[in-house]
C-alpha cells in the first residue's frame, strides 16, 4: 500500500486547531499560540473552540462540525489538536474524509487523538503525526517543539530498524 505524506509547510502557513475531545480554554492555549506563531505560522481556529458540554469542548456535532471544517478549508496546512480526554471517538463517524484524500494535511496528536491516527492510516493511507498537543507545548523541551515544526516543514528522519535476532 502506498502511503501518502502530507505537503510539507512553509513559514506563513496555517495551522488549524481543533479540539475534538475535552474542552479547553484560551488562556490555557495563549503560550502555544506564542509558540505557532514564533516558528513563523499563523493559527486558526473555529470561533466555538473553547466550548462547554460537561467535559467536552462543545457537544459532539459542534466538535464534528470543527474538524470537517479544518479538514475542509483549502488554507489550513496542518490540523493541532489542543488536547485529548475523551470525545474523538463519538464524532470520528460523523467526519468526511473525501476531499481529505485529494488535500492531505497533517493531523497531530496523541491520546485520544489516535482514534484520528488509526481511521486516516487505514482508510485514506496518508500520514499522521503522532505528537504534542497544544496544552502540552510550554512544558516540551526546545529540542522536541523544533523536532515538531521540522518534520512539519519536510524534515522527516529516516529510520533503519534493524531485524529481531530471533527473526
Amino acid at each position: 500500500m502506498n502511503v501518502k505524506r502530507p505537503p510539507s509547510l512553509v513559514k506563513g502557513d496555517k495551522i488549524g486547531i481543533a479540539a475534538p475531545a475535552r474542552k479547553v480554554s484560551e488562556r490555557e492555549l495563549e503560550a502555544a499560540f506564542e509558540i505557532i506563531t514564533q516558528q513563523g505560522f499563523e493559527f486558526y481556529h473555529e470561533p466555538v473552540l473553547f466550548s462547554a458540554d460537561r467535559q467536552f469542548a462543545g457537544d459532539d456535532e459542534t466538535r464534528a462540525a470543527c474538524f470537517q471544517h479544518l479538514l475542509d478549508r483549502e488554507d489550513v496546512k496542518a490540523i493541532i489538536s489542543a488536547r485529548g480526554g475523551y470525545g474523538s471517538v463519538r464524532i470520528i463517524d460523523k467526519l468526511d474524509f473525501s476531499g481529505f484524500e485529494y488535500n492531505p494535511k497533517w493531523i497531530i496528536g496523541y491520546s485520544d487523538i489516535t482514534v484520528f491516527h488509526s481511521h486516516v492510516n487505514k482508510n485514506h493511507s496518508v500520514q499522521t503525526l503522532h505528537g504534542s498537543m497544544l496544552l502540552n507545548f510550554p512544558q516540551n523541551s526546545q529540542p522536541a517543539l523544533s523536532g515538531l515544526f521540522d518534520i512539519l516543514q519536510g524534515g522527516l528522519p529516516e529510520y533503519t530498524l534493524a531485524n529481531h535476532p530471533l527473526n
